[in-house]
């Protein structure tokens, strides 16, 4: 079909206005969000009952929750040998009683997939008789509002005799293939739909010219709007440029006048201001020579009071320094005194201990010598039988003598430091 197809497609899918939605009742499902089957087990006792609202669940108790399912139906019927084909979509929303799942326990934890397996053939069937009943074309122009409609009815009320309940929307969708060789059987609804056709594009040209009338009506209200606006603007523009010229040549003569007398009072006060500025020249002039006078006078005395302090300063200072000299002179002459008697002290105490030193090395020495010849003396027949021994003493004495040759050194080497320390501070 041409571009007529697609608006009658959409003009039946809308509501039609016309239709007595009153002669369909509001379906009212009854859903409960809370209904549970409990199944109480005690011993050989067995009982199945809805949850009541106070309930305590127990051990023996096993509550089994009936919730509220969505279930879409889709499918595709074709209509006088292909001619029109009806998309379906049927959404249903419904929950199982307690009287179906007294008679399902042995499925109740999958009771809602049981149900849509069970029930999708037969919801397809009353869709598909409901539809092949559609023989004439009177459904062109009414729509297919009311076959919705009754399909839900019949969909609730075949659900709702198996102890379902159930909330069902359907949305049937037309579409027309291109218009083929009528025949007689199909010859009605060819004719509907080409006088439906017709009439839908008389009524989109009838809808196409009015709005174009009403644009156009518009568009010339518009324009005389604002050319009867751009004469009143015009209007006020030349009532305010004549009153804005006489507020001008006004407000220009007024500040003349206001200039001529603001002109006389600056040249007064001109005048006035020049002579005070004079006065106060001349009594500046001689302020300023009065102090110039002032500042000389205390200029000289402060110079001569400053050569004096000079003076006194320098000759304070003198004393100061040559206070200071005789202190530092005195204080050396002490100090060399002190280092001297300090040094020749040291010397006195160095002298002595080097003299103790060695009369104590010269003693201890011949005393160890002497105990260690009559040691060897009373054992000379042991070193003889012992040569172990006797070597060991060797060893011992060549080693004390080492260390009396190492102490003479050290002596020594003390006394000729102590010899070049001394003459140092002489020099």
């Amino acid at each position: 079909m041409n571009n007529s197809e697609i608006t009658i497609d959409n003009w039946l899918v809308s509501a039609d206005p016309d239709i007595d939605s009153a002669a369909y009742d509001t379906w009212e499902p009854g859903f409960n969000v809370d209904r549970q089957v409990v199944y109480r087990k005690l011993g050989p006792y067995k009982k199945i009952f809805l949850r009541p609202e106070k309930f305590v669940k127990r051990f023996y108790h096993t509550v089994y929750p009936l919730p509220i399912e969505e279930w879409q139906c889709t499918d595709l019927v074709k209509l006088y040998d292909g001619f029109c084909t009806i998309s379906l979509t049927l959404d249903l929303r419904f929950q199982a009683t307690f009287k179906y799942a007294l008679s399902n326990m042995e499925i109740i934890s999958e009771l809602n997939e049981h149900i849509k397996n069970a029930y999708h053939g037969l919801v397809i069937d009353i869709v598909n008789r409901e539809l092949l009943n559609l023989s004439d074309g009177a459904w062109i122009k009414e729509g297919l509002e009311a076959v919705e409609k009754r399909i839900c009815v019949l969909v609730n009320e075949m659900l709702i005799l198996q102890n379902i309940q159930s909330l069902a929307v359907c949305k049937l969708k037309p579409v027309f293939e291109e218009f083929p060789d009528v025949q007689f059987a199909k010859e009605n609804v060819y004719l509907c739909v080409l006088k439906k056709s017709f009439e839908f594009r008389e009524q989109q040209k009838e809808e196409l010219f009015r709005q174009q009338q009403a644009v156009e009506t518009q568009k010339v209200d518009h324009k005389r709007k604002k050319l009867k606006q751009l004469i009143e603007v015009a209007d006020i523009d030349r009532e305010r440029q004549a009153i804005q010229a006489e507020n001008t040549e006004r407000f220009l003569e007024e500040k003349e006048q206001q200039q001529l007398k603001q002109f006389e009072i600056q040249k007064r006060v001109h005048a006035d201001k020049i002579k005070h500025n004079n006065h106060l020249k001349e009594m500046t002039l001689l302020a300023e020579l009065k102090e110039k006078e002032k500042y000389q006078v205390h200029l000289r005395e402060s110079e001569q009071q400053e050569q004096i302090n000079l003076i006194a300063q320098q000759a304070k200072l003198k004393d100061k320094e040559l206070e200071a000299d005789i202190a530092n002179y005195e204080r050396e002459q002490a100090q060399w005194r002190e280092t001297k008697d300090k040094v020749h002290s040291e010397e006195l105490s160095i002298k002595h201990r080097q003299k103790q030193l060695e009369f104590d090395t010269d003693v201890g020495y011949k005393k160890r010598y002497e105990l260690q010849r009559l040691a060897m003396q009373e054992e000379s027949y042991t070193a003889r039988k012992k040569a172990d021994i006797y070597l060991k003493r060797e060893i011992e004495l060549l080693e004390l003598e080492k260390q009396r040759l190492a102490l003479q050194l050290s002596i020594k080497d003390y006394k000729e430091r102590d010899k070049r320390n001394t003459d140092a501070d002489e020099e």
